[in-house]
């Protein structure tokens, strides 16, 4: 990935050149027009080619040839120094077009001309960016729309026809996503996508070995960051989704893009999915008995959009590094990377993040506890996806979705118990 311009010394050499040359351009003007002012004054020129002084009489003093060199000396110093102003201010001028194209060594695209990129400007493709992965990024030049993707992550126990990576897609589509592609982690699945129509890319990644008793799910979860890493590096905004996701509207269409990261939540209201104040109470502490904490329920890592930044690039350097080291859950380090503080011995990559929605980018538990009760408005809302995380039972609970989003089958998860039995 190409450095990012920052506001360090090379810089601020770059900003500063210009006003310097600028500040002695002046200066140098000044003493050469003080100089036109003063033989003007001191030295009115007569008939007979000599002057007098503007004083009140005195000796005339002819105008000489070594004040005359000193003028064209100083000149000559001004258009040197209007020159190299000129120069460095092209120069400047090239540092922030490259800045806001991505190209070039100080190259952060997505930062406007003038601006001073941060750790949360987002930055787009570019023929330097395409070297570090560019078979990658001649695939996305074809798939992506505004430089974002939709992309699953599936290996072939999900990708057989008719099975729950067939059913992502086909819904995928028909909610309008045009955007969207697999990562295919063997050559079966990328067979069997491209025959329903899915563009696939291969790529070999290999499960570290801390994840390889994780389960074959959690396992291939665990890929997902690595994975990630590619688009980003490359400048993609990815909306990153599990298979067992039913898309009833165009997610793209429901983003705020003012994040690094917008994910859904494993909430299922207002306090879970947002956040509340949680009060311990220890009664031996008497007076100071009532303790406070914030607590927000994580984010999904089988959802969430996240952008090409400083910040996400952090982020998941942090949480490749405790995948692949730790035998904890992806989801577990996830959250933790990005909401634990910075602290004595660690800096948390400071990423900014959003909450989605969570009656539009629904979790099963919604669902399946809370909304189809409701019955008016069970009867109305249409979600933007819905997420069967909460129960075992996935792609038969993904099959009865679609026949009550699609084929307004108000009784299809009448037969489905809240929970998992």
């Amino acid at each position: 990935m190409a450095p990012m311009l920052r506001g360090g010394k090379a810089a601020a050499s770059s900003r500063k050149g210009p006003l310097a040359l600028s500040m002695v351009a002046g200066v140098a003007a000044g003493l050469l027009v003080a100089s036109w002012v003063f033989a003007g004054s001191h030295h009115a020129a007569l008939p007979n080619g000599t002057s007098s002084s503007g004083g009140g009489g005195g000796t005339a003093v002819p105008i000489t040839t070594a004040s005359t060199g000193a003028v064209a000396s100083l000149q000559a110093e001004v258009k040197r120094l209007l020159d190299e102003r000129d120069a460095a201010q092209q120069e400047l001028t090239k540092l922030r077009a490259q800045a806001a194209s991505g190209s070039g060594a100080a190259g952060t695209a997505g930062a406007a001309a003038g601006t001073c990129p941060d750790r949360h400007t987002p930055w787009g493709p570019s023929p330097e960016r395409d070297k570090q992965y560019l078979e990658l990024a001649e695939f996305l030049k074809k798939v992506a729309i505004n430089n974002e993707v939709l992309v699953a992550v599936s290996n072939k126990n999900y990708a057989w026809p008719g099975g729950m990576l067939s059913v992502w897609a086909e819904n995928a589509k028909r909610a309008g996503v045009k955007n969207m592609m697999v990562v295919a982690l063997d050559e079966d699945t990328k067979t069997n996508a491209e025959g329903f129509g899915l563009p696939a890319f291969r790529m070999d990644i290999q499960i570290p070995d801390s994840q390889k008793n994780a389960g074959s799910n959690h396992a291939v979860s665990a890929l997902k960051f690595r994975i990630l890493q590619n688009f980003i590096k490359l400048g993609y905004s990815v909306f990153l989704s599990d298979v067992d996701i039913i898309f009833l509207q165009n997610p793209f269409e429901h983003l705020h893009r003012d994040s690094d990261v917008e994910g859904m939540t494993d909430g299922w209201d207002n306090g879970t999915a947002y956040g509340y104040n949680d009060v311990a109470d220890d009664a031996s502490m008497g007076w100071a008995r009532y303790a406070h904490s914030m607590r927000v329920f994580v984010l999904n890592s089988g959802l969430f959009y996240i952008r090409p930044t400083q910040a996400t690039t952090e982020l998941l350097d942090k949480i490749i590094y405790r995948v692949e080291t730790e035998n904890g859950w992806d989801q577990a380090l996830f959250n933790e990377c990005i909401f634990f503080p910075s602290r004595p011995g660690y800096k948390d990559p400071s990423v900014t993040r959003r909450v989605l929605d969570y009656m539009l980018f629904m979790n099963s538990k919604v669902l399946f506890k809370h909304l189809r009760h409701d019955r008016g408005r069970f009867e109305q809302h249409m979600p933007v996806s819905v997420h069967v995380n909460y129960h075992p039972d996935k792609f038969e609970r993904m099959k009865a979705v679609v026949k009550r989003y699609v084929d307004k089958d108000l009784t299809a998860l009448d037969r489905f118990p809240d929970g998992s039995e």
